[in-house]
């Protein structure tokens, strides 16, 4: 049975202000004890980072998330899981002006790439409470947030964030001895005292020095010490790379069609300010193929003169279009690391619906199977203008020919079990609205069945 998704009614966005003070006391109230790990200086009035970095143990993991799930004009759109974090997209809150989203994730564990170097218990036995605008909470030791801040780059990600530097530095200058002693146990007297002198001395080729003879040991102690549980450790973390670079579950796409006129891109351009940090990558997808016997690279433009463009002949269209389907099946297993919220605004399925745009002379019969083998979407979003709106937008495109454009557009849209058709013909604002809330019902439901099968 298809089914058009419903548009839920127009919502009100908290600001970081708000939501800030909200969360905290709720957690407080589920008897869930958190502590800010770092970028709290501008509580509650503003978040310095571009997410929320908070320590929980892990035996609160599920409390964690029916507190947010609970939360009044809060949506969860957007959830995955690695070895000792989870991150959690909410809707409903916003710390960047003209978002809607903001991230949050919650660690149990400081560890890199399997092997921990800071428990959650050692960091909540030397927290300090903090006040900050009506809000009491707990934030590391000044050794310890150093070294997170430090480490959470440098060890695991094989760089330095500057941006953090110069507080670490401080830190490892005045708190010398104490983030000595915190580094011994995880990497060696010898590992520690030689990153905390680089750190201190402010040499970066020094300090990207140690990031090799940090690594070995912390892998070497933790194989030592428990072998069993290190290599688990170990085996968890790569499972959950894999997990979320290739699970199809890790990436939402949403192919916004429409013929041309329709307004399609200035809607899209709209849409990625609003969905920041609905995902940790929100991007526009565009298609492209280069091809070695061809020396233009196929790439669609949604102009007025696309349908007087000369078409190519029938084996290099289909040439072309195999190409093209096989590079978005690159892009879509390989090319991407973190999880991805792609707006697609051409894909392979206009090569049946409007082949002369696309400069298609093959055969119908392999323009429908090729179409079938392109990487699936997940919301299909149709901006249907009023036949005379776009005529009046492009003079040189027929009447007769835009209504069978419409006509077409239409009837494939329809075959889809997840879609919404939406009237283009309203303001740009009003139609960028709309199709911003079906994206949002789209990310939210699918979150909803995830976390249903996980906790």
């Amino acid at each position: 049975m298809r089914e058009g998704l419903s548009l839920p009614p127009k919502r009100q966005y908290q600001p970081f202000s708000e939501f800030l003070p909200v969360l905290f006391h709720s957690f407080a109230e589920a008897g869930i004890r958190i502590c800010i790990l770092r970028n709290y200086e501008g509580f509650p009035a503003n978040n310095i980072g571009n997410d929320l970095d908070i320590l929980i143990c892990r035996r609160d993991l599920s409390r964690v998330i029916d507190v947010l799930r609970s939360l009044d004009n809060i949506r969860v759109i957007n959830y995955t899981e690695m070895n000792v974090f989870i991150s959690v997209y909410l809707e409903g809150a916003f710390a960047t002006p003209g978002s809607r989203s903001i991230q949050v994730d919650f660690f149990w564990s400081m560890a890199s790439k399997g092997p921990e170097y800071l428990s959650a218990d050692v960091i909540f036995q030397v927290a300090s409470q903090r006040q900050a605008g009506g809000l009491n909470f707990l934030v590391p030791s000044p050794a310890h947030e150093a070294i997170i801040s430090l480490c959470a780059n440098l060890v695991y990600g094989g760089f330095l964030k500057e941006k953090y530097f110069p507080k670490v530095q401080q830190t490892f200058i005045s708190d010398r001895s104490e983030v000595i002693d915190a580094l011994q146990s995880p990497f060696g007297m010898k590992a520690a005292t030689r990153l905390v002198d680089a750190v201190t001395e402010g040499d970066r080729r020094r300090i990207l020095g140690c990031i090799k003879p940090l690594r070995a040991a912390l892998y070497l102690r933790c194989s030592l010490r428990k072998p069993f549980r290190g290599a688990l450790d170990i085996a968890r973390y790569y499972v959950s790379v894999f997990r979320l670079r290739y699970s199809p579950k890790n990436i939402e796409t949403i192919c916004i069609l429409g013929p041309v006129g329709c307004g399609k891109t200035t809607i899209i351009d709209g849409l990625i300010p609003m969905l920041h940090s609905a995902a940790k990558v929100v991007e526009i997808h565009h298609f492209k193929a280069q091809l070695p016997l061809v020396r233009e690279s196929f790439e669609i433009c949604d102009s007025s003169d696309s349908h007087a463009r000369a078409a190519d002949s029938s084996l290099s269209s289909i040439i072309r279009t195999v190409q093209w389907l096989l590079v978005e099946w690159v892009n879509q297993l390989i090319r991407r690391r973190e999880l991805t919220l792609r707006i697609v605004e051409y894909c392979g399925r206009d090569l049946i619906i409007d082949p002369v745009k696309f400069g298609y002379k093959g055969p119908a019969w392999l323009a429908r199977i090729l179409e079938k083998l392109f990487p699936p979407c997940d919301i299909w979003i149709l901006l249907d203008s009023a036949v005379e709106g776009v005529q009046s937008k492009n003079r040189e495109v027929l009447p007769a020919e835009t209504l069978c454009q419409h006509e077409a557009y239409r009837s494939y849209v329809k075959t889809k079990n997840h879609h919404v058709i939406l009237d283009a013909s309203k303001l740009v604002a009003n139609t960028t609205e709309e199709t911003y809330a079906a994206i949002i019902e789209m990310l939210a439901l699918r979150a909803g069945k995830k976390l249903n099968k996980c906790f």
